[in-house]
């Protein structure tokens, strides 16, 4: 078997990948008809997702020193592990008729706490296990396999939320948690990993790393106020809307489905597609995915929301091969775990305030209002270019015009 897929680690890595993230897209559809079911509002929902994306923004930094001293493959199995036990709690907290909002809740900030360790190690992993001339092949793989799980978690949680119940789709991702735990331990590894002069300094050469690459941090800012004004409020009021609106679940399934079958679609184009100007199309095609926040609210059909929902995990995705893609060149492997950590906490630090407010805003003004709001800010901050230019001026690599292929970790045409 050739290419990366012909590695037993890789092959390993690959396979826990996929079936973590089936479970990964499959919880949050269970987690909000959880909090709904059991009493919740739009406000006890963001309050879920800003409890996760809190207790993960907190624990990043600290992630990606230990995903920088300590074997990566340890740390993943460890995060899985604690995954595992916090879904398997939930599902059974459904499961016995006694579940609370707020037991929900604080379940979601373990839950969020324990992922934190899992993103920046994974980064530095598949660094040991694929050599650098097929980097950009496993890279490739292993967005595919999130991707193409976006569509099947998305379905199959929908589905079993809406034949079973919430409580089962929890233990279920539980599952997926394990089972990836288990193939992680399986990889046979030689970790570059080490421990260096010590914790807290290391958290600081991390932060030095991250700052001293101006186009880094910018598009971090900005990526950080696409998820304030745009992503946290669609995924917070959709389920609502979904559920008093439309058809509950089943709808809300179709729409995160149509957003995953994007993200594939984008994910593939994005293995051959090199813009002239990486960091300013980054930012162009997450403004294009407020459309879908603007036709949600119109309360519109399924069919129609579902078809924005793709057309935004397309921009999503690609933006995203593009970012990560730029990255991976451009920070040293020793540095590596650490600069993403920042990079996610960055990005997602508005994410718990966001989550937590959208409800009550959307109460005071109006639903429509809020997402209306969410479409005319984002599309500010785009056309204004501030943001894009300068991470254009400051990003390492000059505007091309030329097309590289998988596997090709540098462009020939890079002086």
């Amino acid at each position: 078997m050739a290419g990366p897929l012909g590695l037993p680690a890789f092959r390993l890595l690959f396979a826990a990948r996929a079936i973590s993230y089936v479970g990964t897209y499959l919880a949050p559809i269970a987690v909000a008809f959880a909090i709904l079911d059991n009493g919740g509002g739009a406000t006890a929902v963001g309050l879920s997702f800003a409890a996760w994306t809190l207790a993960t923004v907190a624990m990043l930094a600290f992630g990606g020193v230990l995903g920088d001293r300590l074997p990566r493959r340890v740390v993943m199995v460890g995060s899985d592990v604690a995954s595992t036990a916090v879904r398997t709690a939930m599902g059974a907290l459904l499961l016995s008729g006694h579940a609370h909002v707020w037991e929900l809740i604080a379940l979601q900030a373990c839950g969020g706490a324990a992922v934190a360790f899992y993103s920046p190690a994974s980064y530095g992993l598949v660094r040991e296990i694929v050599p650098e001339e097929l980097l950009q092949k496993a890279n490739g793989l292993l967005a595919i396999a999130r991707y193409a799980a976006f569509p099947l978690g998305a379905a199959v949680g929908g589905s079993i939320v809406a034949l079973v119940g919430p409580g089962t789709a929890l233990l279920v991702d539980a599952g997926t948690y394990g089972a990836s735990a288990l193939l992680l331990s399986q990889i046979d590894v030689e970790s570059i990993a080490r421990a260096g002069a010590g914790f807290f300094r290391e958290l600081r050469e991390g932060w030095s790393a991250f700052v001293e690459q101006t186009w880094v941090w910018v598009l971090v800012l900005y990526i950080s106020f696409y998820f304030l004004v745009t992503y946290a409020p669609f995924f917070v009021l959709g389920p609502y809307v979904a559920k008093h609106s439309m058809h509950g679940a089943s709808s809300w399934a179709f729409v995160v489905t149509g957003e995953g079958v994007g993200a594939l679609l984008g994910v593939l184009a994005g293995l051959r597609w090199r813009p002239r100007q990486p960091m300013v199309t980054t930012g162009l095609l997450l403004m294009l995915t407020a459309v879908q926040n603007l036709i949600l609210a119109f309360h519109p059909t399924t069919l129609l929301l579902t078809l924005a929902a793709t057309g935004a995990g397309f921009s999503f995705a690609l933006g995203s091969v593009v970012w990560d893609t730029t990255l991976q060149r451009a920070i040293p492997a020793e540095k590596l775990a650490r600069v993403a950590s920042y990079g996610w906490m960055g990005a997602m630090v508005f994410l718990p305030a966001c989550y937590a407010l959208a409800g009550p805003i959307s109460a005071v003004i109006g639903l429509k209002a809020d997402l209306l709001r969410a479409r005319r800010t984002d599309r500010r901050l785009a056309c204004h270019g501030s943001v894009g230019s300068a991470a254009c001026r400051a990003s390492p690599f000059p505007p091309r015009s030329t097309r590289f292929s998988p596997g090709r970790t540098r462009p020939s045409s890079r002086p």
